[in-house]
């Protein structure tokens, strides 16, 4: 939450201070000065010219504070395995969830009309007291395939939190990337942890989210087209 409100800080200081610098700039190239009465506690009122440099030296002062908000970093206290493996299964869940997922344990859903999407949290079999290595496993949902495909015992029934294994198409963040290999993110006693959580969010933002946005009705989905690619058995 406060990584929202921090991102948010620094767009709406962006902003004011392209403004201002908006208004210095018109000001300097119009020669144009503001003038206005300012009227003192204890003295009559006097004028006051505002000259091009006011705005601009404004604007300044908020790019300087929002360059300040956008590199501070929050101080963390000392976490064995378990606390960074915590930290960031919690960081996962608030940025799902101000994209309107809900949770239940590891697994997240979206509901958008007749489609759905999942994002699943693996870990892996083999982690133990030294590593912890987990991945993401994410899926479009659609009523059509369950009822088609899943619904066994024919009741017609559709899951009101479906599981990525439900879905009609299946696939690993690692598919979504650029090199389209299976990834796997590794927490261990050396790992800087807000490093790694970076690198997960921008997975998410520029890859997930978008992947999910492709598919906005169950006329988009073409089940099976993409489950586990070679290299990403689970």
């Amino acid at each position: 939450m406060k990584d929202k409100f921090q991102r948010q800080g620094f767009i709406i200081l962006m902003i004011c201070s392209a403004i201002m610098l908006g208004i210095g700039i018109y000001m300097f190239v119009a020669d144009f000065n503001s003038t206005s009465i300012v009227t003192g506690w204890r003295s009559n009122p006097s004028e006051q010219t505002i000259s091009w440099q006011t705005p601009v030296f404004g604007a300044l002062v908020i790019l300087i504070l929002g360059i300040l908000i956008k590199i501070d970093k929050p101080k963390l206290p000392k976490m064995d395995i378990q606390g960074k493996r915590t930290f960031v299964f919690e960081k996962i869940t608030d940025y799902l969830k101000e994209n309107d997922f809900k949770k239940r344990g590891n697994h997240f859903f979206k509901s958008n009309g007749s489609i759905g999407y999942c994002v699943y949290i693996q870990n892996d079999k083999w982690n133990d007291a030294n590593q912890i290595s987990f991945t993401l496993n994410i899926g479009i949902f659609t009523d059509a395939f369950w009822l088609e495909c899943l619904d066994f015992k024919n009741t017609g029934i559709i899951p009101t939190f479906p599981k990525e294994y439900d879905c009609a198409i299946r696939s690993r963040i690692g598919s979504l990337l650029p090199d389209k290999e299976d990834k796997w993110y590794c927490i261990t006693s050396g790992t800087d942890i807000m490093k790694l959580w970076r690198e997960i969010e921008r997975d998410l933002t520029e890859y997930s989210m978008p992947f999910f946005a492709r598919y906005s009705t169950e006329s988009d989905v073409i089940p099976n087209q993409c489950i586990y690619r070679k290299g990403s058995a689970p």
